[in-house]
């Protein structure tokens, strides 16, 4: 038997680096393939929902006769959405303006001639935006009638309630006689009424606006999606792909302005 020969030492498990980092990259790419299948579902479920509101809410309507919203209420309701646009769009601006004047700060503004020139032009052009976007706001605000008019019926129904709170009170103090007491009151709650069903009026036609607007913004986040689709296949490039979703985003945003705007008007 040989003796003082040193065993072999085991050789060390080789790990196949190459195949186990194949093996994340397809793990990665299948859990993000099942999470843009999730938003996928999630954004079409939600999608169908707002369909499904807009023809419940339509049928619903059917049966009792909408009116239409007298042009000079829509027009008032347009100047309030301008308004707030004006609003969006003065914040975008005053964004871009801070990056450009933070960009003053790069070494290249005191020595490139050009890329001052450049920085200038950009400064300016925004400067001038924003200037123009102030001159809008002052025209429309002297257009806007303030308080609305869904507002101003409420105040008018809060005074029907007091008038007739007011009378009751009175009657029983016995400061007016029967036959008065019974003639105003009549006469405040058919105003009161009268006040209430011009209100819901109003409330149902700028509602069924919000709905058919909630729709819109379903279907142009559905088009953004797309757009990410379309970049992910190399139909697009990064730059356009970028440019469209910035597009997209602001588009989603105006609508949210809209839909806030008439959602505050019928309170």
């Amino acid at each position: 038997m040989l003796t003082g020969i040193p065993k072999p030492e085991k050789t060390p498990e080789i790990k196949d680096t190459k195949k186990e980092k194949e093996k994340k990259e397809i793990k990665e790419k299948l859990d993000e393939l099942i999470s843009d299948e999730k938003i996928e579902k999630e954004e079409r479920l939600e999608e169908k929902s707002i369909e499904k509101q807009l023809k419940k809410w339509k049928k619903g309507k059917e049966k009792k006769e909408v009116k239409p919203l007298p042009e000079e209420v829509k027009e008032q309701i347009v100047f309030y959405i301008e308004y707030n646009d004006i609003q969006l769009n003065k914040k975008v601006l005053t964004e871009k303006l801070d990056e450009i004047l933070k960009s003053t700060k790069d070494s290249r503004y005191e020595w490139d001639n050009n890329f001052k020139k450049e920085l200038n032009i950009k400064l300016e052009a925004v400067k001038a935006f924003i200037e123009e976007l102030k001159q809008n706001e002052k025209v429309i605000k002297q257009k806007m009638e303030e308080p609305f008019i869904v507002q101003k019926i409420n105040s008018n129904i809060e005074s029907k309630i007091f008038q007739l709170e007011n009378l009751t009170r009175e009657h029983k103090l016995h400061k007016i006689d029967r036959e008065t007491f019974e003639k105003l009151r009549e006469k405040y709650k058919q105003e009161k009424t009268d006040l209430e069903s011009e209100k819901e009026d109003l409330v149902v036609g700028m509602k069924l606006w919000i709905q058919e607007l909630k729709l819109e913004k379903a279907e142009l986040a559905s088009e953004r999606k797309l757009n990410k689709g379309r970049f992910s296949a190399k139909e697009i490039s990064e730059e356009e792909y970028k440019e469209n979703d910035k597009n997209f985003d602001l588009k989603l945003k105006k609508i949210t302005a809209k839909v806030d705007t008439l959602e505050e008007l019928t309170k």
